[in-house]
């Protein structure tokens, strides 16, 4: 269950990234209303096409929402064939369809990166699922081509819910999409009848460009659910919790704990208080322990590194969160590099999802969080790009070089205690940037949305982008037209690029660009 990504209030998910506080749910309304009221003006004015751009808010009825999608189909139809082929099997089309070559060729029918030998996520993984233990059963995702239902409905995000808007998520078409999260998984697994499981996916969304996003990451999802006679007093889960808070209690680990309850949601009014309390209490203790297993070594020797004392504790905070699949609802953040580091969401799991699964009976909790934030601050990888790559100085500086197990990156493979090494990554020479600017008229007729553009830009140009960055935006007085200019930021991380190989990338660029978005070039 990962969280709202980059674009907060639109996303329902646990995760990463912040989850949106009244604020910013109060301006994603007013951004949301003004959209509303643009495609409204469209519809009088019999415009012919609206990009993809739109997001699909259903103010009045859902005839408005098949207006809008009518008006999708143009763009779709245009850029796609009546089916296309994923993983072997042939997928219809519709107005929904947004997923470019540079995404399908990347699918695969189970994740790659976090099996990989050597990898950084897959030494993270390693480190979670022993973290949790043998009880947790580590479960390997199916292709991420998903129904709708699996990947919205049967976790509760409504049919108008922006996140679900083609901006956002890759669409094979209405009915079908790629995982957006592992909570896709959620239902399955549990009609699977697994009760503890750690779920390790690909996931993917349309989002920025810069050095902490990739329209591909990876995520793990964790729950935990037992029956009703396991949360009787001095039973199974209270057992396990004082075992877990035991350990805790003799680690250096400082808890600030003071949500209240109705800040995190509250129980649900099925669950039983006593027990659902108990169920918080062992999610508590759970992932209390996971993040003292990820972050206290690392913190002990940074400290002392820099002179601080050996005894300064890991301080770990639980904060309010909503998703809406899980009640009460929380976000954990670590106290790291003297910053709070946001490290997951997580919550008791919602009754309809069990029930959905065919396990009414069952009580529980569910977490997830994103591989490639984590692995980026504790190895201190400093672009998300860097996980994709192909030479071998990256992988090479996560594998032991020598028989006393000594890694390339310092810090011994393996440690006496059987604990995991401590790796730093070393950054490679940097090979010099190439910026191109690209400055245009907005289209009068139509929505635009800086995801689309960002789309075209990473589906020519691949890992050659560093990132893209709007520098300007500026209205006509007397037109009214609005201008965009965004940066374009060229760099690869193995190798110089041409001045040439840069101009052709940036002239195929704005092709695409004006052909697609329908933009005049300045």
């Amino acid at each position: 269950m990962i969280k709202l990504p980059s674009q907060a209030a639109c996303r329902a998910c646990f995760g990463t990234r912040r989850a949106a506080r009244p604020a910013q749910i109060h301006a994603r309304v007013q951004h949301l209303t003004s959209q509303v009221n643009f495609v409204r003006r469209c519809i009088v004015d019999s415009s012919f096409a609206l990009a993809t751009s739109i997001v699909h808010a259903r103010p009045d009825s859902q005839s408005f929402s098949t207006s809008i999608a009518v008006k999708l189909g143009a763009t779709a139809a245009s850029r796609f064939p009546a089916t296309i082929s994923i993983l072997g099997k042939e997928y219809p089309t519709d107005d929904y369809t947004n997923i470019p070559a540079s995404i399908l060729s990347r699918l695969s029918t189970t994740p790659q990166l976090p099996y990989t030998k050597n990898h950084p996520l897959a030494l993270l993984r390693d480190q979670l699922e022993a973290s949790v233990g043998p009880k947790y059963t580590a479960i390997h995702a199916a292709s991420p081509v998903v129904t709708t239902e699996l990947n919205f409905e049967d976790l509760g995000i409504a049919a108008d819910h922006p996140g679900r808007s083609p901006t956002d998520t890759y669409y094979v078409n209405r009915n079908t999409c790629l995982r957006t999260h592992t909570s896709a998984h959620e239902v399955e697994t549990f009609r699977n009848k697994h009760e503890r499981w750690l779920l390790t996916a690909d996931v993917y969304r349309r989002d920025e460009i810069d050095a902490s996003h990739y329209p591909i990451f990876h995520q793990v999802e964790g729950a935990a659910i037992f029956a009703h006679e396991d949360y009787a007093i001095g039973g199974k889960v209270e057992a396990e919790c004082q075992e877990m808070e035991a350990k805790l209690a003799k680690a250096n680990f400082e808890i600030q704990d003071h949500v209240g309850l109705l800040e995190a949601g509250g129980y649900q009014s099925h669950h039983d208080p006593r027990e659902a309390a108990l169920a918080v209490r062992h999610l508590k203790a759970t992932l209390n322990g996971l993040v003292l297993d990820l972050f206290a070594d690392r913190h002990a020797f940074e400290t002392a590194q820099k002179g601080g004392s050996s005894t300064d504790p890991l301080r770990v905070r639980w904060i309010p969160a909503f998703f809406p699949f899980t009640s009460p609802s929380y976000e954990v953040e670590v106290w790291f590099r003297g910053k709070w580091l946001e490290i997951l969401g997580c919550g008791v799991v919602q009754q309809r999802t069990l029930d959905k699964a065919g396990v009414p009976d069952r009580l529980g909790w569910a977490f997830g969080l994103g591989l490639e934030r984590i692995a980026m601050v504790l190895y201190s990888i400093p672009d998300i790009r860097l996980f994709w790559t192909q030479d071998p100085r990256f992988l090479g500086q996560f594998a032991s070089t020598s028989s006393n197990e000594v890694s390339a990156a310092g810090g011994q493979a393996k440690r006496s205690s059987g604990k995991p090494k401590l790796l730093t990554f070393k950054p490679y020479s940097k090979y010099p940037p190439c910026y191109k600017d690209v400055s245009f008229w907005l289209p009068q007729e139509r929505a635009f949305h800086e995801n689309d553009l960002f789309e075209i830009v990473r589906d020519r140009v691949g890992d050659l982008v560093e990132d893209v960055v709007k520098i300007d935006d500026f209205v006509h007085p007397k037109t009214k037209k609005q201008s965009l200019c965004y940066r374009i930021n060229y760099r690869s991380m193995d190798r110089s690029l041409e001045n040439d190989e840069v101009n052709q990338l940036h002239s195929d660029v704005l092709k695409k660009l004006v052909d697609q978005l329908s933009i005049e070039i300045r």
